[in-house]
């Protein structure tokens, strides 16, 4: 492989207090003057066993105050790193991916955002014996679309890649801005932006990356790209477009979490995703498939919705699921809320939160009670 790997920005310490148990919430932005004190926003959460145990990480979005006020006013601008013995109370170990101030022409210079991060331990024989960490992400240059829009609103995929979580390398992709994968043309439907990318193995040499865009209809699309080694993509199209009118999600679906079920299930893959209403209502959503080509909606209504409890942290919106399974056959499902519509990163509260599920009836979880925060 002749990609060239590029420095990222070495991590530092993001400082860690302690808020008020809210239900579900498991991490908030700090109090202010951290690096993530104005926002958090998607995840990727992974669960380790050992002989000494388990062990967690979470890699997720985030946003400070001091982040160019111009940049598209959502919840990124880093990837910032959390380590958790059980998967609810988490320590922050401050950013990890940061906007790319080394090199001027590259999709990612105003902000990065998480998407997903591959444990590729088929890799471990030809690099020691060590598993690497494929992160895709997504991010914004300085340009702005139009004279009085943000900067980075066109977003790229990108790919980094590190031995042990915390220190990565960009890769260098084929396209001239470094990406993976890059917006479409004029007048395709994802020309524009290419966000919140997943990728699966579907079979040997058979990476499904999916991704979302908002489409000039203005509706969102997920969509997918496939590729025989992680890094070089070809676009396959649409696979989840917008429900019918008045339905949950009628303007379409965006981030998501694809899993592969257990044997014996009515169908080889679940997608876990964020759907949004005529109202701009964000619940999250199933579906499932059996070649990850053609998918079919579970049920006609959210699986999760925004809470119901007066002042809940999450009552405005809920989206960007991580689902992790667990021992003995549950799921906990991490995703972003936040109290108000809108953008994120200009919310009166937003966090990360758990919910839990037996495994059994998809439309029934619980949000996790008494998860201390580390937070203000």
């Amino acid at each position: 492989q002749s990609s060239a790997m590029r420095r990222v920005v070495a991590p530092r310490a993001a400082p860690r207090v302690v808020m008020a148990t809210s239900p579900g919430l498991v991490l908030a932005p700090t109090e202010s003057g951290g690096v993530d004190d104005k926002a958090v926003g998607s995840v990727c959460v992974k669960r380790f066993i050992s002989d000494e145990g388990e062990s967690w990480k979470m890699w997720y979005s985030a946003r400070g105050t001091d982040h160019d006020p111009d940049v598209l006013p959502i919840a990124t601008g880093q990837i910032c790193l959390a380590t958790s013995d059980d998967g609810v109370h988490w320590s922050r170990e401050g950013p990890v991916i940061t906007e790319n101030k080394d090199d001027w022409w590259w999709f990612d210079t105003a902000h990065v955002g998480i998407g997903d991060v591959q444990v590729m331990s088929s890799q471990a024989e030809r690099t020691g014996g060590v598993a690497m960490y494929w992160a895709y992400f997504f991010g914004g240059d300085q340009d702005r679309q139009d004279e009085d829009g943000p900067k980075g609103a066109s977003m790229s995929v990108g790919l980094a890649i590190s031995s042990n979580g915390q220190n990565w390398g960009r890769v260098e992709g084929e396209h001239p801005c470094g990406s993976i994968l890059r917006p479409g043309e004029k007048g395709e439907f994802d020309e524009a932006f290419v966000g919140w990318p997943q990728v699966i193995m579907h079979g040997n040499e058979d990476y499904r990356l999916f991704y979302h865009t908002i489409t000039p209809e203005g509706k969102y699309v997920v969509a997918v790209a496939q590729s025989k080694d992680g890094v070089k993509f070809d676009k396959k199209g649409p696979v989840l477009e917008p429900g019918k009118p008045g339905s949950f999600d009628a303007r379409g679906a965006g981030a998501r979490h694809i899993i592969e079920t257990p044997e014996g299930s009515p169908a080889k893959y679940l997608m876990f995703y964020e759907a949004v209403d005529e109202e701009g209502t964000h619940s999250i959503g199933l579906a499932q498939s059996n070649d990850a080509s053609t998918w079919e909606r579970v049920g006609d209504g959210p699986i999760f919705a925004p809470s119901t409890e007066e002042g809940a942290w999450d009552a405005g919106a809920v989206g960007r699921p991580n689902v992790v399974p667990l021992d003995n056959g549950h799921y906990r499902m991490y995703y972003y809320g936040q109290s108000g519509k809108g953008a994120g990163a200009q919310q009166d509260a937003m966090g990360i939160g758990v919910a839990e599920n037996d495994g059994k009836d998809w439309f029934q979880w619980t949000r996790h009670e008494g998860s201390t925060n580390p937070a203000a």
